[in-house]
């Protein structure tokens, strides 16, 4: 084990050499913040930066966790095989995650040995929190899909900028300073004269400027700059909204998912985000509401904003419609119309002081004039233009009569003009607005993700928990390990429901009277299972010291710091192999709680010497008061007869065979019995199965077993 140390620089981390060390704090901005990243096992940032892979992240964060904790993965897990069977429960753990972030951090969580009992129990207090909720959401329901989407927070890309503002400045002082804050989003343009400023503030629909140099010159119609006046308190909302609504547009989902979230649990009654009030959470959801996905103000929440853009977008077709009826209404006029003199019009056309061309203009000037001024009342109206829109209007057409009625299209332009800068005016209003509301949010939606994510943690594990009904453990100071109604994770996970298994080894309160040995032989029929209940012993172990559930009604756990697990040999091994496995047990001697498990240790040599090399073992391991250990033979008086040492012999054994002549098998281990091996039965069921000569053949090898077997045929 290592003693637990702070790690101060990025160097000294296993792995981080110089250049990595400098990707980090170019990427994090500061040497502190990567450190903190790698200590907080934020494995999403730590990926990001070039050249850091997932598992090199993940190994960067174990490292650090280790560092910080005073053991490492490896000082509990002895052997292969039980990292191995910690990497399986740990994946089954992983697949209820809802979360990337909750994967990532799944990873950091190992079983860490008895001397550090205070993490464990603090993991013990954090996921006590939890377990309940497990049974408040069920699966595949709407909470669940919610928190799938849920991811870190992106941030704005770097390719955000703004084309229809500019900043202009006079003062040199106050050009560097614009440009340091804001050219990387939007132009600014030192101006030396007036002439200058208007000929570069015609090219933009906003104009911001920190000085008053040519705002007391009378400027062209159309440019009307915002004077902002100290630049250093200006905020970024001011003058770049967009970069403010891009955040939380880009991670609209996912905040409107938190939100919800939030008030699920609330309404559950799970106060986990006391931070927020409601109150807050309302205006941030209304502020919300009226963001698009694009980063803009959405439509039908602002009235202004919906006339302007429906007067844009109905300008062209309006006009030409009312321009058609018109000319329509005109054509059937004039068709209709005759001319009628009066007396004193009369006189004056005889005594050519009047002519005909005069008399027609007259009258075809109040036609005209009637239609022009009905397209621009029916325009106005289409359109809810206001007064100073209205105005526009009269220089729409000209004042010589034409027919067919047409729109002049210069002052057509100027009138979309006069419209879209408004418009643009209305909608950069609206942003800032909104943009002013969300910057107040910023640093609390930061908080609320994290806390959401950091919750699907614990929810995970409770999810994990209500699926498999795993209990917490009870921690006892005495050697032992022992349970009732434990169920193989592995099995129950591929075969859904299995028969639960009770076993005790050394002192617990489910050990039988004298039955509190430490060190146990387990033998048994074939498939009767055995490597079953050895993963199932592992299993509580392992998640026992990582502080979570573990897969039994009751389970009483006594201190372990080093657990070593032999899985099955493949074969006889050679002698190279045979050497370093038996050098792994040489750590037996060593005075530590130790819990050993080992599945037919016996295969690795020949059977006479397996069976005195295991005596040995058990009796070193019997030498230690604190150290457990079951082994799985096939050799069990063997053993016996090559050792002086107390060791207890349980057996899982066969009953017999049912009407359809499949074994009949008892799953827990029957205390202090060598169980009989199931050839006898198999012989039974051929026998039962053949007739003839065959059924004489099995029938004498059934006389060949001895009467006083102890399994019965039903």
């Amino acid at each position: 084990m290592i003693s637990e140390q702070k790690i101060s620089s990025l160097r000294e981390i296993h792995g981080i050499g110089e250049r990595v060390a400098d990707r980090l704090t170019e990427h994090f901005g500061t040497e502190e913040a990567a450190l903190q990243a790698i200590c907080e096992g934020d494995i999403a940032s730590l990926s990001e930066v070039n050249g850091i892979s997932r598992n090199f992240a993940l190994s960067l964060s174990r490292y650090a966790r280790s560092r910080a904790e005073g053991c490492s993965i490896s000082d509990f897990l002895r052997t292969k095989e039980a990292l191995d069977l910690y990497s399986r429960l740990l994946e089954l753990i992983k697949s209820f995650a809802h979360t990337t972030h909750a994967r990532d951090k799944l990873n950091l969580f190992y079983p860490l040995p008895a001397s550090r009992m205070d993490l464990i129990r603090e993991r013990q207090a954090f996921i006590r929190e939890y377990l309940e909720l497990g049974n408040a959401f069920p699966e595949n329901s709407e909470f669940l899909k919610l928190l799938t989407s849920v991811s870190e927070l992106r941030p704005v890309s770097g390719n955000l900028r703004v084309r229809d503002r500019v900043i202009l400045c006079g003062d040199s002082k106050i050009f560097e300073a614009a440009r340091v804050k804001f050219q990387d989003f939007l132009p600014v343009q030192a101006i030396e004269n007036l002439s200058e400023f208007v000929d570069l503030a015609r090219g933009y629909s906003s104009v911001i400027v920190f000085d008053d140099t040519y705002l007391g010159f009378d400027l062209p119609e159309g440019i009307e700059p915002e004077y902002l006046q100290d630049l250093s308190k200006t905020e970024f909302w001011q003058v770049l909204p967009e970069k403010e609504l891009a955040f939380f547009a880009r991670n609209l989902n996912c905040i409107r998912s938190c939100l919800n979230i939030v008030s699920a649990l609330r309404s559950g009654k799970f106060e986990i985000f006391e931070e927020l009030s409601k109150e807050k959470l309302d205006v941030l959801e209304t502020a919300l509401s009226k963001l698009g996905e694009d980063g803009k103000p959405v439509e039908g929440f602002d009235p202004e904003l919906d006339r302007l853009g429906a007067a844009l977008q109905n300008l062209d077709p309006a006009l030409t419609s009312a321009l058609n009826e018109a000319n329509q209404r005109m054509n059937r006029t004039l068709e209709a119309s005759s001319l009628t003199l009066r007396g004193q019009e009369l006189v004056r056309l005889v005594s050519g002081g009047m002519e005909i061309k005069d008399l027609l203009t007259k009258e075809l000037n109040k036609i005209y004039k009637t239609e022009t001024e009905a397209i621009k009342e029916e325009l106005a109206k289409k359109l809810g233009l206001q007064k100073q829109e209205k105005l526009m209007l009269d220089s729409l057409f000209p004042d010589e009569i034409s027919y067919p009625l047409y729109a002049d299209q210069s002052q057509l332009q100027l009138l979309r003009q006069k419209l879209n800068n408004s418009l643009e005016k209305t909608r950069l209003a609206r942003k800032r607005e909104l943009a002013k509301t969300l910057s107040g949010f910023h640093q609390p939606v930061e908080k609320l993700v994290r806390k959401v994510l950091d919750f699907d943690l614990g929810f995970s594990i409770a999810c994990f928990s209500t699926k498999f009904r795993l209990n917490l453990p009870t921690l006892i100071p005495e050697a032992g390990i022992g349970f009732i109604g434990g169920e193989n994770l592995f099995l129950k996970a591929r075969y859904g429901e299995i028969d639960p298994v009770s076993y005790s080894i050394g002192k617990t309160g489910f050990s039988p009277a004298g039955m509190e040995n430490r060190v146990v032989l387990l033998s048994g029929v074939n498939s009767g299972g055995k490597t079953s209940l050895l993963e199932l012993l592992s299993q509580c172990v392992i998640l026992g010291y990582m502080g979570f559930p573990v897969p039994a009604k009751k389970l009483e756990l006594g201190p372990v710091e080093e657990f070593y697990y032999f899985g099955k040999s493949k074969g006889t091994l050679d002698a190279g192999a045979f050497e370093t496995t038996l050098k792994q047990f040489s750590v037996l001697s060593e005075a530590s709680e130790k819990l050993v498990l080992a599945d037919e240790l016996e295969s690795i040599t020949e059977p006479g010497a397996s069976a005195r090399i295991i005596a040995g073992i058990l009796e070193y391991l019997y030498r230690n008061e604190q150290s457990l250990g079951v082994f799985v033979s096939h050799l069990s008086e063997l053993i016996l007869e090559n050792t002086g040492t107390e060791v207890r012999v349980d057996g899982i054994e066969a009953d017999g065979l049912d009407s359809h002549l499949e074994l009949i098998v008892n799953r827990n281990p029957v205390y202090n019995r060598i169980a009989r091996s199931t050839p006898e039965l198999i012989v039974e069921r051929l026998f039962r199965k053949t007739t003839g000569k065959e059924q004489e053949f099995y029938s004498h090898l059934k006389d060949k077993f001895k009467t006083s077997s102890k399994a019965t045929f039903k």
